[in-house]
């Protein structure tokens, strides 16, 4: 549902019967989330991304819209409940990424705040869920920010230092802004590789150092092939070794064993008149490389292509030819 809508349906009918419908259709989101869990059991598909608009115009602050004032919330939560449920039975992990608009490193403060509230909304959805409060139901973001210029100096530093300036400006605004997330934001959060600008996987990766070594802070990198071409780090290393590099990021540092964790990554294809887009299909033999830095944990693939789960089955029929 559009905010037009919901203010159209205010303005024929009554804000009560804009709520109504509202409810009813994060109702149906939740039922059909349910149905799709099932067919990925179905179809021997063991993770499922949970949509982030399966809740829509809830942190539309000009809306105004409570939670608690929807008619069917009792119905919502026994339901949301039962996703968890029937993924715990199933085996199927899941987890979300919320849109790009969600920009924690901005300089602007309005896209901060925003951010806030959606990003505590998508985990307290995890949380009515059921699901732990940990990397294994992970939260995926971009940092989507650019450093500022650093001037006055650039005669007296080397390019490294200024590099190392440019992180630490970037991470310390990211951490500050983190801080007014709550527990369920900051203990599933992962950040990936961007298709341009500032953020490859280099940069990710010492992103995510910087918030370890000063703040004790684990930030998994999630490896994203497609944008790992379309935006290279230095000296262009093989998609395994990047994709090994960001596994060695996922780690459980609240197990005092500091065993790893199953990663969740991107696969995706780029279409050949716009490179940056999502393709319908995988291209035959564009597989997945095996990431197990705990051979009990593999690294698992969300698939990006617009098919998805009919091509995860062309792709699988392509492999057992």
């Amino acid at each position: 549902m559009t905010r037009k809508r919901f203010n159209d349906l205010c303005n024929s009918e009554s804000r009560d019967e804009a709520i109504q419908q509202l409810s009813d259709r994060i109702l149906h989101n939740i039922i059909v989330t349910q149905y799709i869990l099932h067919h990925c059991h179905d179809s021997d598909i063991k993770h499922y991304r949970l949509s982030s608009a399966l809740f829509p115009l809830v942190t539309d602050q000009t809306l105004k819209i409570d939670l608690e004032e929807l008619p069917n919330i009792d119905q919502i939560k026994s339901e949301l409940r039962q996703i968890g449920i029937v993924a715990k039975t199933f085996g199927i992990s899941i987890g979300s990424h919320p849109d790009q608009f969600n920009v924690l490193a901005s300089q602007n403060e309005s896209a901060v705040k925003r951010t806030i509230i959606e990003l505590n909304f998508q985990a307290s959805v995890l949380d009515m869920i059921g699901l732990p409060q940990d990397h294994t139901a992970p939260m995926n973001i971009h940092v989507n920010a650019s450093p500022v210029p650093i001037t006055g100096v650039e005669m007296m530093i080397s390019e490294e230092q200024i590099h190392k300036l440019r992180i630490k400006q970037l991470a310390e605004r990211f951490y500050a802004n983190l801080q007014e997330c709550n527990d369920g934001v900051r203990n599933r959060l992962t950040i990936e590789n961007e298709d341009k600008s500032f953020f490859n996987v280099d940069n990710c990766l010492q992103f995510s150092k910087y918030l370890f070594d000063k703040y004790q802070y684990n930030l998994p990198v999630c490896y994203d092939n497609l944008h790992d071409k379309c935006n290279p780090s230095l000296g262009n290393p093989s998609v395994a070794l990047n994709a090994e590099r960001c596994a060695y990021t996922w780690i459980d540092y609240r197990d005092e064993n500091r065993n790893f964790i199953t990663p969740v990554f991107h696969w995706s294809e780029g279409r050949p008149d716009k490179p940056r887009a999502h393709a319908d299909y995988f291209a035959v033999g564009n597989v997945p490389p095996h990431i197990a830095i705990d051979p009990q944990r593999p690294a698992k693939w969300e698939c990006e292509v617009k098919q998805k789960d009919k091509a995860i089955k062309l792709l699988r029929n392509t492999i057992l030819r």
